[in-house]
């Protein structure tokens, strides 16, 4: 965890020395959402080969494991509502859904920003969450044992670069650590992370 550990140390960096951009409508933005999947994707890989190269199958090493259904419905279900209630008190306090551009201020106008949008939707709701829990929750449980819930919750919340999400990431980051703890698997919070994002992007363009 030792690389991604300092990239994100170095995004959260970046964030606080740009904070003067503008971020408004950045779900528009089709370069920079390829660009993000893209990282997000490498940083998946990475999650693998790191894996690949320690002791032990990469599945265990991952917490790829299979959890009974029922028992991981209920889990992640408390997970979710957890966070979305945390969300729904927070984000009005810090902006950080406005600050991260995930909350645009029109509805797409365009055939460019429709692609834009369809484009959102894979990275937030499919690439991001698979990407950030193998690293997390997987690779980062691996690499800090008994110590993975509170430092793989404040590594979380530093990765997505921006002061004004660090509490709300954080909050959510823990819920998702809880879950993998209690399950012994990345899947159920894999699952969580998908609705949420999902349920987010939805959210923004229905309020607009």
């Amino acid at each position: 965890m030792l690389l991604p550990a300092i990239l994100f140390v170095l995004n959260f960096v970046g964030g606080v020395t740009g904070g003067g951009d503008d971020r408004s409508n950045e779900v528009y933005d089709l370069t920079g959402l390829v660009a993000s999947g893209i990282v997000e994707a490498a940083l998946a890989g990475y999650a693998l080969v790191a894996a690949r190269f320690s002791e032990g199958p990469v599945g265990e090493i991952l917490a790829l494991r299979r959890v009974p259904l029922r028992s991981a419905l209920a889990v992640a279900g408390a997970g979710l509502g957890v966070i979305l209630v945390s969300e729904a008190v927070l984000d009005p306090i810090f902006n950080g859904g406005e600050q991260q551009g995930i909350e645009p201020t029109h509805s797409p106008q365009t055939s460019h920003q429709w692609a834009a949008v369809a484009v959102a939707a894979v990275m937030l709701v499919l690439v991001a969450p698979v990407a950030e829990e193998l690293v997390f929750r997987g690779l980062g449980f691996a690499a800090f044992g008994p110590v993975a819930v509170p430092v793989t919750s404040l590594l979380f919340a530093i990765a997505h670069g921006l002061p004004s999400l660090v509490v709300e990431v954080a909050v959510a980051g823990l819920v998702l650590a809880v879950l993998r703890r209690r399950t012994s698997s990345v899947l159920p919070g894999m699952g969580v992370h998908m609705a949420f994002n999902g349920a987010a992007l939805v959210i923004a363009f229905l309020t607009v």
